[in-house]
């Protein structure tokens, strides 16, 4: 059905008893007095029926099944339009869909608005009946799309069950984990952040409905602003993160971030956001594009502000100067002296992340505290070895005493049936090289992988060649 005005001569028409089955669309456009009697729409591939700059009046029954659209599953009402609602009307919008506003009625927010307070239906007496069953819409407004002055006083009870919405007309903060995005109208939590991670804001949009008590969710653009600069346009659907990222421009402490959301009818609202932006944390600085980044300029060092992570390909040590001070992941110190080093003994030759408050992640063999150096809190420095571990029990500690005194006296003897004395001087040189080789044996055998050869060089170099320690805490070795 496609009816035009504009191309009629007549001042009246009138469509009585008329089914309209699985038509392409239908639409009615341009008419001034144009009468729908009896009409049944059922089946469109397209929105059941579209009026445009008309004025339509409905008598009697006038019913939409089954009708999928886009905007407006059964009745789309734009440009103007006006619908006048005879004592004898009765509508019936059955099980149509739209896959983005409106499933059973879709009425034109830029239409009403022209209007102000003017209705686009006009009810002489009290509405007879109508039906909403079943409707679905991909967006908002299963049943209605678009508020209707003239209904929301004669008809708001009875709509009031109906899932209806409009353009925005408010927002708020929402819960992305809720089932159901319930508005948050108040959220008194004040964000802090470094320059360089995000502020985040789930935001949904609301739309009016025929209970005037509440809100439904719409869809829409929202802005975001800082210093009256546009820096986010985003489209919000359902509950939608909003994310921004501040930089460092010109002081730190309270800034200001404004939402702000705009509809096609002029409406507007806003909401000015206070948040903390504090300075770099120990171990970051700001870079020439008011971020923060690694205070070390270094090859293959990399940091990470959002997670505080500080990444390098092994065999470096980075920390502060005072490694016997705890303190928070997050704390500034733009005054903290850095230290970045190459490491080669104990450092770990892979590559490592760490947070600043736990640089012991750099260390291998539970060696800690500045530039590895020392043995980390309740482990000792294990003899014949330049690891760090937890020691054995008495019994144990007991057993290995009495077995190196044996093996003691047993050495002594083959250096004498050796001839093996400090004045031939093959002892003085054999324990030299012995010392050297001992002293480097983290650098020549980082993993171990000559154990005989270094329990040999062990034993040259009068040490016990086994790894054990006699009470947790002792012989703690730390290097400069």
């Amino acid at each position: 059905l496609r009816i035009n005005g504009h191309l009629s001569t007549l001042t009246h028409i009138s469509v009585i008893n008329t089914e309209l089955v699985g038509n392409k669309g239908n639409e009615i456009r341009g008419c001034p007095s144009i009468i729908l009697d009896n009409v049944t729409v059922t089946n469109s591939l397209s929105t059941g029926l579209v009026i445009k700059s008309s004025v339509v009046t409905v008598e009697n029954r006038l019913v939409f099944k089954n009708n999928a659209g886009v905007v407006g599953g059964g009745m789309a009402i734009n440009e103007s339009s006006i619908v006048a609602l005879s004592p004898s009307a009765n509508l019936e919008f059955i099980d149509n869909h739209a896959t983005y506003k409106g499933g059973g009625m879709y009425i034109d927010e830029i239409t009403k608005s022209q209007y102000n307070t003017f209705s686009l239906f006009y009810i002489s007496t009290t509405l007879k009946a109508f039906t909403f069953k079943g409707n679905t819409a991909g967006v908002a407004g299963n049943d209605i799309y678009g508020v209707d002055y003239e209904w929301e006083h004669t008809a708001s009870l009875k709509l009031a069950n109906l899932s209806t919405s409009s353009d925005a007309s408010a927002f708020a903060f929402c819960d992305p984990d809720s089932n159901e995005t319930t508005p948050i109208w108040y959220d008194d939590e004040q964000q802090s952040v470094f320059p360089g991670q995000p502020l985040k804001y789930n935001v949904a949009l609301f739309g009016r409905t025929f209970d005037t008590n509440s809100y439904s969710l719409t869809d829409g653009r929202l802005t975001v602003e800082i210093s009256e600069t546009i820096v986010i346009d985003k489209y919000i659907n359902n509950c939608s993160l909003i994310e921004y990222t501040p930089k460092y421009v010109n002081h730190y402490g309270e800034n200001i971030i404004t939402l702000i959301v705009t509809t096609d009818t002029s409406f507007s609202t806003k909401l000015s956001i206070p948040f903390i932006l504090n300075e770099c944390p120990i171990g970051f600085s700001v870079n020439s594009s008011g971020l923060c980044d690694c205070s070390v300029s270094r090859e293959n060092v990399t940091c990470d502000i959002n997670t505080l992570h500080i990444t390098h390909n092994g065999l470096l040590w980075i920390g502060t100067n005072d490694t016997s001070t705890p303190f928070n992941d997050n704390e500034t110190n733009p005054n903290s002296c850095i230290i970045n080093e190459d490491c080669l003994l104990y450092c770990s030759p892979n590559p490592v992340t760490f947070q600043f408050n736990h640089t012991d992640t750099q260390c291998v063999d539970n060696r800690g505290h500045r530039m590895c150096g020392a043995c980390t809190e309740g482990y000792s420095l294990l003899m014949g070895s330049n690891k760090c571990g937890h020691c054995c029990n008495n019994y144990m500690m007991i057993a290995w005493i009495a077995l190196f005194t044996v093996m003691g006296v047993l050495l002594v003897v083959l250096l004498i049936a050796l001839n093996l004395t400090v004045s031939v001087g093959t002892l003085n040189g054999l324990l030299f090289y012995a010392n050297i080789v001992k002293l480097y044996e983290p650098v020549f055998s980082r993993k171990g992988a000559l154990p005989v050869l270094s329990q040999v060089i062990s034993w040259i170099n009068l040490d016990f060649g086994f790894e054990i320690c006699f009470y947790n805490g002792d012989m703690v070795r730390y290097q400069d």
